[in-house]
């Protein structure tokens, strides 16, 4: 996993070059497409909630199941039971929320990273953006 000063416990998910979880240095398989659909797409959101209506839509883009939003809570119980925790998904009134930070997810570091170095060349700061844009080079 990541070198980022990565904590005991700490989610870290890493979709460049494929999938990778993990916490506290160890990786954790997530098996099946839709609990890793699941994953990414909460991922994706960077520790924001994600509505369920949008969940169900990324993950059954054709055929629905029966009951969708039990479909869906299955499917979360099963993600929480892979990261070993139960607080590592919540739910609250704005959706389902993933237990990571911008720092967690690589693509989202990257997004973040890129953005600053692009400032930085705009303001005129080539140093500062080489070394910005290249911390987010390193990242892929």
């Amino acid at each position: 996993m990541s070198e980022h000063g990565e904590a005991a416990g700490r989610l870290r998910v890493e979709l460049f070059g494929g999938l990778r979880v993990g916490r506290g240095g160890a990786d954790l398989a997530v098996p099946g497409a839709r609990l890793r659909g699941l994953l990414v797409r909460l991922a994706l959101a960077a520790g924001r909630p994600v509505g369920a209506g949008i969940l169900v839509d990324s993950l059954w883009p054709s055929e629905r199941p029966a009951d969708p939003a039990n479909a869906l809570q299955s499917l979360v119980s099963r993600l929480r039971r892979v990261l070993g925790d139960a607080d590592a998904v919540t739910q609250d009134e704005g959706g389902y929320r993933l237990a990571v930070g911008d720092d967690d997810v690589d693509v989202i570091r990257f997004e973040r990273l890129a953005g600053s170095g692009r400032q930085r060349l705009r303001a005129g700061d080539v140093s500062g953006a080489a070394e910005l844009l290249g911390a987010a080079a390193g990242l892929v």
